[in-house]
């Protein structure tokens, strides 16, 4: 047995010497940010970005163009690189630089550096933050061939800590931390993030929400007058302003509703019923009802669903102010719960899988456009998973996904004919890949029904 002597000094026996070094090759770790790119020649998410900037720049000096920019930060972004310090070695790597537009060969054609990237996120100014939430609502409409007969929204907030001196960081009583509030409002059925709002961290819930909804609703009805909207949502949402926002835009909703003294009159007998019921089973007992009920700042009395449920470890009730005309356990159980599940995942993989609770501008505006990126990257990463129906990543989490195919060596040799990416021979899902660049190149990765 020979001992290990390399660059990478490792210290287990093989049988002949083992030399470990880092290549002088033209290497790339990131093969799978060409998905991306060819995901972005469908959805141009990143070129609706950047046509709501206005350059400030000498036209003289210019460099990288503004869409070559946007795109750099965003396929860092689903290649897991939250910060803008990995363009400094970014900049170098060649998928990168094909994905963006610019030659592969070493040395020459760099993408831009962090400071310039920095200098970008900096500029964006409210209006263009406007014009570009209005752009990324222009794709989800796009995206459809034909005008939906029901689209169902979820939207839910999430706590972002934060750990600096960032404009509107605020203490938040409940959650015991500085940190922002965003919002997200996404479709139910693919995960579409339709609108990604950044609040100051001293927000309620549905602080600001109406305005926005109010904005989404007339948008999508102008564009689909026969549409069915409904909107599900946590209690935190349930406020009068968000229920009438609502009602006055014909939309359906379902949201939870936090018990008071007088709900818990109304269910008391129907708990009663499931204790009994749990007495004699000895399993976990569910009844349901519903009630029309009036809270002191409604104008008028409105449906809510009750659930008298009995566990072991005692009562747990719930309601659910709604007016939709499904059955009472229907509603609670095939639709309201569903939300948790949907909207909550999507959360989850904007903060694991986007890192979009990376929002460490100083500035207030800047952060907002961080999580535009990170929309954008999450809209790209989405079709990317369906132009994978019918394979074992169809339904892979956004994480899982970048690990089995946006990290994947590939060896990048230019001559005077051709750019030759070669990628490595033993990979695992070498016929995904094939299926999914089809489907991409096809543009069949957004087209819903």
């Amino acid at each position: 047995m020979t001992e290990c002597h390399s660059e990478l000094p490792y210290n287990f026996l093989s049988q002949r010497p083992l030399v470990v070094r880092f290549s002088d090759l033209e290497l790339s770790s990131d093969a799978g940010i060409l998905l991306a790119r060819q995901a972005e020649e469908q959805v141009q998410v990143c070129r609706r970005l950047s046509e709501c900037i206005q350059d400030w720049r000498n036209p003289n000096k210019i460099t990288h163009s503004l869409h070559q920019l946007v795109s750099q930060r965003v396929y860092q972004l689903v290649g897991g690189y939250e910060d803008a310090n990995d363009s400094n070695v970014l900049r170098h790597d060649p998928i990168f630089k094909i994905a963006c537009g610019r030659s592969p060969k070493a040395g020459t054609d760099l993408l831009a550096s962090q400071p310039t990237i920095t200098r970008l996120e900096n500029h964006v100014g409210k209006s263009e933050v406007a014009a570009m939430r209005s752009r990324m609502v222009d794709g989800f409409i796009n995206s459809y061939q034909s005008a939906p007969k029901e689209i169902v929204l979820d939207i839910d907030g999430w706590d972002d800590p934060t750990h600096g001196n960032q404009q509107l960081s605020c203490f938040h009583g409940y959650y015991g931390q500085h940190m922002y509030f965003p919002v997200l409002i996404n479709e139910a059925s693919t995960g579409y993030p339709l609108v990604l709002q950044l609040r100051a961290g001293n927000s309620h819930s549905g602080k600001g929400v109406a305005g926005i909804l109010r904005w989404l609703f007339w948008r999508l009805k102008r564009v689909w007058p026969t549409v069915r909207l409904i909107l599900r949502a946590d209690a935190g949402f349930s406020l009068p302003e968000v229920i009438e926002v609502c009602e006055r835009s014909e939309v359906g909703y379902a949201f939870g509703f936090s018990r008071n003294a007088v709900l818990e009159r109304k269910i008391a007998d129907l708990l009663e019923r499931a204790r009994l019921q749990h007495i004699k089973t000895q399993q976990k007992a569910r009844l349901f009802d519903d009630v029309y009920y009036a809270a002191g700042t409604w104008d008028a009395p409105r449906r809510l669903v009750m659930k008298a449920e009995w566990l072991d470890k005692g009562p747990n009730p719930r309601f659910v102010v709604t007016n939709l005309e499904l059955p009472a356990q229907e509603l609670y159980d095939n639709f309201y719960v569903k939300r948790g599940c949907d909207s909550e995942h999507r959360i989850k993989e904007l903060k694991l899988g986007i890192k979009a609770d990376r929002l460490s501008c100083s500035t207030f505006i800047a952060n907002q456009f961080r999580l535009l990126l990170c929309q954008a990257a999450y809209i790209l990463t989405i079709a990317i998973r369906h132009a994978a129906a019918g394979t074992q990543l169809a339904k892979t989490q956004v994480e899982r996904l970048r690990l089995l195919l946006i990290k994947g060596a590939a060896k990048v040799t230019v001559s005077a004919r051709r750019i030759l990416v070669e990628l490595a021979a033993f990979c695992p899902f070498a016929d995904e890949m094939r299926q999914i660049t089809r489907n991409l190149s096809r543009f069949q990765s957004l087209k819903f029904e």
